[in-house]
């Protein structure tokens, strides 16, 4: 449950069709540009009375997936693609989920390629939305439609402006997570050699 409410996190944080919604309706990130920033996430537990916090960076390319790279408080990166999830622990592989054996997966990259496309619908047929602010500031909140175990929140609240700036996501339990984003950056330059071996399919 922990890894699929990261990856929901994922899904959830590379909507910026949230503005574009408010807005007019087209993509926020085109197929040839590449979304990449920075990110602290804190997590409240209930038998924790400070929150866990955690920071690192992102890297979102159509097309190809998403990168998520967790740096302290210990080195954690999930990759996210059409085939599935891999996660290394300090750079050692610890998950190698294939998409075609977790159907989850699967159904998760098409919200995921469809929200990038600018495609409302990949959250309105799972979500009831309510919308308030405009172009410059905005607020989403979002509830699942009905008790669905592949979506492990009760309630998502998001807002920003051009991109997403802030999301907390709360859970059945009472726990919670927030996620700040900064440094957001969109760039016609292509993936690094790297950035392309992390998303190219594993064996």
């Amino acid at each position: 449950m922990k890894i699929l409410c990261g990856i929901f996190s994922l899904f959830i944080f590379l909507t910026p069709a949230f503005a574009d919604e408010l807005a007019v309706s087209k993509p926020m990130i085109a197929a040839n540009e590449v979304l990449r920033g920075k990110f602290t996430e804190e997590r409240r537990l209930k038998d924790f009375k400070a929150p866990l916090r955690s920071t690192g960076h992102f890297v979102v390319a159509p097309g190809h997936g998403l990168i998520w790279v967790v740096e302290t408080p210990f080195s954690i990166t999930t990759v996210i693609t059409p085939g599935g999830l891999v996660q290394e622990v300090d750079g050692t592989e610890t998950m190698n989920l294939p998409a075609k054996r977790v159907p989850f997966l699967l159904h998760l990259y098409d919200m995921l390629s469809g929200t990038l496309a600018g495609d409302w619908g990949a959250l309105s047929q799972q979500f009831s939305i309510h919308k308030t602010g405009n172009e410059q500031h905005w607020q989403v909140a979002l509830s699942p439609l009905e008790d669905n175990p592949s979506i492990p929140f009760s309630a998502i609240n998001a807002s920003g402006g051009k991109l997403v700036e802030h999301i907390e996501l709360i859970k059945p339990d009472g726990d919670s997570d927030e996620l700040n984003f900064s440094n957001q950056k969109l760039s016609l330059s292509p993936l690094s050699k790297h950035e392309l071996l992390m998303l190219s399919p594993k064996s």
